[in-house]
């Protein structure tokens, strides 16, 4: 991405997200990257495989990552021309991190702005974009860094979710309905360690319910996709937590409102779309699934705000 101004930037903003593969070829490199260079055994693989077959190649992700850099470059270009350029750099797959740590250092760039795409903050996440990006920058000495944690406080981040729910008001009014918030679950010795994610996570939720006008009877927090480890992660989990309400407290629509992402990922197009809806069908409930932030100008006006604050100039 380049700056609209002629002029030569002075401060690089890294938006750092996690990737997904974009042919199937891709898939068994992405997840060896994931294992931290260990390929996958078979069964992993194929489930992966099943999964992105299940919502087609390539997934929407990397478009939406791209022009969400975009969308936020014009943004900035029109608060502060030629001040900043937006980059992408991705944890999983190309182009990663450091490959473009090392396109801001050949544009002469010396400052950036790190700002992963994940609205609430965790050591076991953000912070390690973080780290990636200042590990990429040893080969780079006199380029500074500034990190951006959590920016879900944002009123326009808030309003994106609020208002949707407001919009469906005949639906979250009924005493039969349930609105499940949702994020991505974490290794449970993340947050006994004294990660602030899984607090953050309720506090947005709360946020959101409270803008909304929701009743605390008709909306519930649950955690989803997490990962296929031994070890305990966050829950209860939101399949589970959808099919009880339905089985054993009379509810008949689910509202999925997945707060802890901001775009169509694997998480939403399979583990919602296609999981949760399945489950949600087969215990005699529906489903109707808030639409995700993705390029919506609530949430680049929020992406703005986060670089103008870690910048100083808001």
């Amino acid at each position: 991405m380049t700056s609209t101004s002629a002029s030569s930037p002075q401060t690089a903003v890294l938006l750092m997200a996690y990737g997904t593969p974009y042919r199937e070829e891709d898939i068994e490199g992405y997840y060896t990257n994931i294992r931290h260079g260990q390929r996958p055994p078979q069964p992993l693989y194929d489930q992966l495989l099943g999964r992105y077959q299940a919502i087609g190649l390539p997934s929407p992700l990397a478009k939406i990552t791209q022009d969400q850099g975009q969308g936020l470059q014009t943004l900035l270009d029109a608060q502060s021309p030629g001040k900043y350029r937006v980059y992408v750099g991705l944890k999983y797959i190309s182009p990663f991190i450091a490959e473009a740590v090392g396109q801001i250092a050949a544009d002469g760039i010396n400052e950036i702005i790190g700002l992963p795409l994940a609205p609430e903050y965790s050591s076991y996440s953000s912070e390690d974009y973080h780290l990636r990006a200042k590990a990429a920058l040893e080969d780079h000495p006199g380029i500074s860094y500034l990190p951006v944690g959590s920016w879900w406080k944002h009123s326009d981040l808030i309003d994106f979710w609020a208002d949707q729910l407001i919009a469906l008001g005949h639906e979250t009014d009924r005493d039969d309905a349930m609105v499940i918030f949702s994020a991505h679950s974490l290794p449970m010795r993340i947050i006994e360690g004294g990660d602030p994610y899984q607090q953050e996570v309720i506090d947005f939720m709360e946020a959101i319910a409270a803008k909304a006008d929701l009743p605390a009877d008709h909306y519930t927090l649950a955690w989803q996709s997490a990962g296929r480890t031994e070890e305990p992660w966050i829950g209860p989990d939101f399949v589970t937590v959808a099919k009880d309400l339905i089985a054993s407290h009379g509810k008949k629509t689910i509202i999925s409102a997945s707060i802890g992402f901001i775009s169509d990922n694997l998480e939403i197009s399979y583990d919602v779309d296609i999981e949760l809806a399945n489950a949600i069908r087969q215990a005699g409930g529906s489903l109707v699934r808030l639409r995700m932030p993705n390029t919506d100008p609530q949430l680049l006006a929020t992406l703005k705000e986060s670089v103008l604050e870690a910048d100083g100039r808001s």
